[in-house]
C-alpha cells in the first residue's frame, strides 16, 4: 500500500495505462488468492460471498485502498482507465449474484459513473452467468487458440456483452509452475497467431503476465487438485523473465505488435538486467530445529493445549510450528502406529529431534509407524505450502486430534518457528555459532534432519541480481538479510534457484540464514556439519518428481 502511489505515478510517467483490480480475491495465484489469513479464526465466515462479516472486511478494504487510488483515475488525470469487479467469480461455486452486486455498488461508490467496471471469466456461459454483474462490461480470457477458439470465445463473450468492445482481459503468453511438476513452456508461434486474430476482430487483449514475477517468503498459493503448491519464481515463461530478462518471445511479441499496428516504436530495445555470479559460499549448520527453540520460536507465542492447535488459532499465518507431546505409553508390538488425519500440509514426524517420517495432506498420506520409548518427545513439524488460490477455505497446521495406536494424545506445546529471529543477534556466524555450541553439542548432520545452516559474506557495492543454487540440497527456505526470499525444492524441481534481486543485497557483511529440512546432500557427503551453496548468473531448471 505504501509503494502503491508511487507505483502508479511511474506507470504514468511511461505512458503506461494501469487496469485495477482490486480484489477483494485477486487470485494471481497470491497465498489465499489475495484473501487475508486471519478471515479463517471468524467462525463459518464465507469468503466470497454476500455474507455480512466478510462484506463489513471488503468495505473496510476498499474505504483504505480507494482513498489512495481515486486522484489516479483516469477521469481525474490519472493513468487508471478501467477497473476490475472480483476475478473469475464463475468458477467459484458460490455463484452469490448478492456478492457480486454488492461489490459492484462499492467500488461504483468510489470510482463514480464516469468509471469503466468490467469483470473477467473463463471463456464459457456457465462461467459468465455467475461471474457476470449488471452494469459492468463482462469480458473473457483464454490463452493461445486457433481462429476457431478466438471466435467461440468471443461469441461466449458477446452472449453477456451484446454491446462494447471484445476483450480478453487475460491472454496468456505463458503458464506458472507448481512443484512436483515440470516447467511451463508455451510456444511462440501460437502467441503471434492468436495476437493477429484478436486484433482482426478488432478485439483488445491484455498480457498476463507479461513480466514474470517472484512469490517470495510464504506468498505462494495451491492450485488445482490435491491441490499443489506453486513454486516461488514466477517466471511464468513470460516475454520478460521473473529477473526483466529479455526472451525471444518478447521480441517476437514485440515484432508482431509493430506489424499489426504499423506504430513506430518509441523506444530502443532495453536491455536485460544485469546479473553476477558471487560464487561458492561455505555455510555452517547452527543446530536442528528442537535444538534452537530457545532462539527462533518466542516464548510469548507458544501456546499449551490439550490438542494441537491450527496455525490460525495460534496467530501464525505462513510458515512452521512444531507440535510437541511425549509419548505417554508402552507399546507391546516393540514400534506405534501414528495417525494425524489432520496435518496440512506437510508434516515431519520425529522422535527426540529425529525424523521417522513425513506425513503430507497432498498424497492422503497420514500415518506412520514409530519406534520410541515411553516419555521420549514426539514432535511433528507442520509445513504450510500455501493456501489455496480460489480463496476457499484451508486452514493450516493439525486440524484435530493425533493418536498413537489409537489412543488420543494430548498435553501438546505448539512452538511457531521463526529462524528469521536469528538475524536480530547481529552478530558474525562464527560468534553466534559459538555462543549456540555453549548450550548444545557440535549438531552432527543426519538425513531428514530439520536443522538450520546460516553464513555470511561481504560485498563492495552489489549492483547486480543473483540467483541462490542450493546445489545438492533438498528442501528448505531461505532468508537474506533479514528477508524471507523463498522456499527452495530441488529435490521436487523444476525451479532449482532462487531468484535474488540486488535490493536484497547490501554493500559490506550480507548474512544468510537455511532452514534445511531433509538434505544438505554435501554435508552427509562429507560426513561434515560445514556445507556449500552457490550464487550464480542465471536461473535452473529440471524435469520434476511428484511430491
Amino acid at each position: 500500500m505504501a509503494n502503491l502511489p508511487v507505483f502508479l505515478q511511474t506507470a504514468q510517467q511511461l505512458g503506461l495505462d494501469v487496469i485495477l483490480r482490486p480484489g477483494p480475491y485477486i487470485c494471481a495465484e497470491w497465498e489465499n488468492g489475495g484473501l487475508p489469513w486471519w478471515l479463517l479464526n471468524i467462525p463459518n465466515l464465507k469468503p466470497r460471498t454476500s455474507d455480512g462479516r466478510f462484506l463489513n472486511f471488503v468495505q473496510r478494504w476498499f474505504a483504505e485502498l480507494f482513498s489512495i487510488v481515486v486522484p489516479f483515475l483516469y477521469k481525474n488525470g490519472g493513468p487508471i482507465i478501467s477497473i476490475q469487479v472480483e476475478n473469475e467469480y464463475g468458477s467459484f461455486p458460490a455463484c452469490d449474484r448478492n456478492y457480486m452486486s454488492e461489490l459492484y455498488h462499492m467500488i461504483r461508490a468510489y470510482a463514480g459513473e464516469d468509471t469503466v467496471l468490467f469483470t473477467v471469466d473463463g471463456n464459457a456461459v456457465g462461467l459468465l452467468r455467475c461471474g457476470h454483474v449488471p452494469g459492468a462490461h463482462a469480458t473473457v480470457d483464454f490463452g493461445p487458440s486457433t481462429l476457431k477458439e478466438v471466435e467461440q470465445a468471443f461469441a461466449v463473450q458477446r452472449f453477456y456483452a451484446p454491446q462494447g468492445p471484445l476483450v480478453n482481459s487475460e491472454f496468456y503468453p505463458g503458464w506458472f509452475d507448481v512443484w512436483g511438476k515440470n516447467h511451463s513452456r508455451t510456444q511462440i508461434s501460437p502467441i503471434i497467431d492468436s495476437m493477429a486474430y484478436m486484433w482482426y476482430m478488432n478485439a483488445s487483449f491484455s498480457m498476463y503476465v507479461f513480466h514474470g514475477g517472484t512469490n517470495f517468503g510464504f506468498m505462494n498459493c495451491a492450485n488445482g487438485a490435491g491441490p499443489l503448491p506453486v513454486t516461488t519464481g514466477y517466471d511464468y515463461d513470460a516475454p520478460l523473465t521473473e529477473a526483466g530478462d529479455l526472451t525471444p518471445k518478447y521480441l517476437a511479441i514485440r515484432e508482431q505488435i509493430q506489424h499489426l499496428t504499423g506504430y513506430a516504436i518509441p523506444y530502443p530495445l532495453p536491455a536485460s538486467t544485469d546479473k553476477a555470479a558471487y560464487g561458492s559460499l561455505t555455510v555452517h549448520a547452527l543446530g536442528k530445529v528442537t535444538e534452537l527453540l530457545d532462539l527462533i520460536s518466542p516464548v510469548h507465542r507458544r501456546r499449551i493445549s490439550n490438542q494441537p492447535l491450527p496455525f490460525e488459532t495460534i496467530g501464525i499465518g505462513y510458515g512452521y510450528v512444531l507440535y510437541e507431546t511425549r509419548v505417554p505409553f508402552h507399546s507391546t508390538a516393540g514400534q506405534y502406529v501414528l495417525r494425524a488425519q489432520g496435518v496440512r500440509d506437510r508434516a515431519y514426524v520425529m522422535i527426540d529431534g529425529q525424523v521417522q517420517a513425513i506425513l503430507n495432506s497432498l498424497t492422503h498420506h497420514f500415518r506412520a509407524k514409530l519406534h520410541a520409548s515411553v516419555g521420549q518427545h514426539l514432535q511433528i513439524l507442520v509445513e504450510n505450502l500455501g493456501r489455496q488460490c480460489s480463496g476457499h477455505p484451508d486452514p493450516k497446521g493439525i486440524l484435530g486430534s493425533v493418536t498413537l495406536d489409537g489412543q488420543t494424545l494430548f498435553n501438546w506445546t505448539n512452538y511457531p518457528i521463526q529462524p528469521q529471529l536469528l538475524f536480530q543477534f547481529n552478530l558474525p556466524v562464527s560468534t553466534l555459532s559459538t555462543r549456540i555450541l555453549k548450550s548444545n553439542p557440535r549438531p552432527r548432520y543426519h538425513t531428514y534432519t530439520p536443522t538450520i545452516y546460516a553464513s555470511e559474506f561481504r560485498l563492495e557495492n552489489p549492483t547486480a541480481d543473483t540467483f541462490f543454487h542450493p546445489k545438492h540440497w533438498a528442501k528448505g527456505q531461505m532468508y537474506m538479510n533479514e528477508i524471507n526470499v523463498g522456499r527452495y525444492w530441488p529435490a521436487a524441481g523444476p525451479q532449482m534457484t532462487l531468484y535474488v534481486p540486488k535490493n536484497f543485497l547490501k554493500p559490506g557483511t550480507n548474512r544468510i540464514v537455511i532452514f534445511e529440512f531433509e538434505s544438505a546432500g554435501c554435508c552427509s557427503q562429507n560426513n561434515s556439519d560445514t556445507c556449500t551453496v552457490e550464487f550464480i548468473d542465471f536461473p535452473l531448471y529440471k524435469p520434476a518428481k511428484n511430491i
